[in-house]
């Protein structure tokens, strides 16, 4: 049974830990011919390397070129099955750090035409099907130690997203979300915007400082991109860091 998109997922992490880095990872497209695979392996190097590494999937991780979409199926360089079977090979080697996966829109037009989402498929040949979002997903993680019962959380939000636009209004009507994370544009961001929020428990009203991730593409120039003329976008990786040592995040770009 696919878990539900309300359905919080909890992750607490020892007293003692420091900080966690959230990688977030989106739009890979694997069998897209300006899939940059070199790239790709690079990202997964550093993951593998960064012992406080956890990963949320943002979603169009194959390029799933079908007859029925955009994308021309006789393009591609590996066929959708074998894509599967790729990303899931590469995957396994951090699978201990991923801790969510949400379906984007290249994934979808499976689910539309036949029920059957292959990065479901991926999440579950991994064993972490209890991790797969349809839609989107919501994490709580805690680490740390505020006081002898309690330790420090940060929520984070997840979806795959469609217009710039339309990520930023959601992000807002989220309420108290530390990371709100999209990918789907190709064209990566880091913000900082805050909220005003009125703490009845407290009778004080306060700004919230929050941050809104689009995550890069490991697309190269070419194809799709060339042929309608978009912009090209910077590949450079995000990391957020949550502290366990006080309620602290930001990110870095590397």
């Amino acid at each position: 049974m696919i878990s539900k998109d309300f359905d919080l997922i909890v992750n607490k992490f020892p007293e003692d830990m420091e900080q966690i880095t959230l990688y977030p990872l989106g739009d890979v497209h694997v069998g897209s011919t300006e899939f940059d695979e070199e790239l790709f392996e690079k990202w997964l190097r550093m993951v593998e390397g960064d012992p406080t590494a956890v990963v949320v999937l943002v979603g169009d991780m194959i390029d799933n070129g079908l007859k029925n979409s955009k994308t021309n199926s006789y393009e591609s360089s590996m066929r959708p099955r074998d894509q599967k079977a790729w990303v899931t090979d590469k995957l396994r080697r951090i699978k201990d750090k991923i801790l969510l996966g949400v379906a984007g829109n290249h994934e979808y037009r499976s689910a539309y035409s036949s029920d059957d989402c292959p990065l479901y498929d991926i999440m579950a040949k991994l064993d972490l099907e209890h991790l797969y979002r349809e839609n989107f997903g919501f994490l709580k993680i805690n680490l740390g130690r505020k006081r002898a019962d309690r330790q420090f959380s940060y929520s984070v939000a997840v979806g795959h997203g469609s217009t710039r636009r339309k990520a930023e209004i959601f992000s807002y009507i989220i309420d108290n979300v530390d990371v709100f994370v999209t990918g789907h544009v190709h064209q990566p961001k880091i913000e900082n915007p805050a909220r005003i929020v009125i703490d009845m428990h407290n009778e004080v009203v306060r700004e919230e400082d929050f941050l809104r991730i689009v995550t890069p593409s490991f697309l190269r120039v070419g194809g799709y991109g060339l042929r309608g003329m978009y912009e090209p976008a910077g590949h450079k990786f995000q990391r957020v860091i949550l502290s366990g040592i006080e309620k602290e995040f930001y990110t870095i770009w590397r």
